[in-house]
């Protein structure tokens, strides 16, 4: 059966990380739209077309043939995982949701701020915004834990391991895990 994979996690948490072990999966995030649409990690201004493109992008990957379509983005309440969940169900797509290894909020953040500085590095023509910690605390905040009763078909934890070791990559490994964009991206 098709599937709709929503991962659920702070920034920093192991999401794309995961997504990137799964060159298959035609993966929908808001991210990367800021970044190849905009140049971009995140400015205000442009997140209203980035929720549009974001949304039209994710009804034509789930009306697609591909058997795995992904969901790259924090989906950290009921309320946010609820619409892919029936998404998913219109589809006819089973909705799984991979929820990443829930650990401490200050090790995440860590990770997230490691993650800007090497995007930085690595993307100079990129604008790469600061996330500051209050921004990241609010967000903890309001993380509700993924429960049966929402819909899903599968709840599965798969990144244990990829949290207790965090090693930056090398130039060559990161050409791998590049993937190009979708058309409606392209520059």
């Amino acid at each position: 059966m098709k599937q709709l994979v929503v991962l659920v996690g702070l920034p920093g948490s192991g999401k794309t990380s995961y997504q990137r072990e799964h060159p298959e999966w035609a993966v929908v995030s808001r991210a990367a739209i800021r970044q190849s649409m905009f140049r971009t990690s995140f400015d205000l201004a442009y997140e209203e077309t980035v929720d549009r493109v974001f949304h039209a992008a994710l009804v034509e990957a789930v009306d697609s043939p591909v058997d795995v379509v992904c969901v790259d983005e924090p989906n950290l309440t009921r309320g946010e995982r609820a619409s892919y969940v029936e998404l998913a169900r219109i589809a006819g797509r089973d909705a799984v949701a991979h929820v990443m290894a829930e650990g401490s909020p200050d090790v995440a953040y860590e990770r997230m701020q490691r993650n800007m500085k090497r995007l930085a590095f690595e993307k100079p023509h990129l604008r790469v915004r600061t996330f500051p910690r209050r921004t990241f605390d609010a967000l903890a905040g309001c993380y509700e834990p993924v429960e049966e009763d929402e819909g899903f078909s599968t709840i599965e934890n798969p990144v244990a391991h990829t949290l207790s070791v965090v090693r930056p990559a090398s130039p060559s490994t990161h050409a791998k895990l590049e993937r190009e964009p979708l058309p409606l991206f392209s520059s």
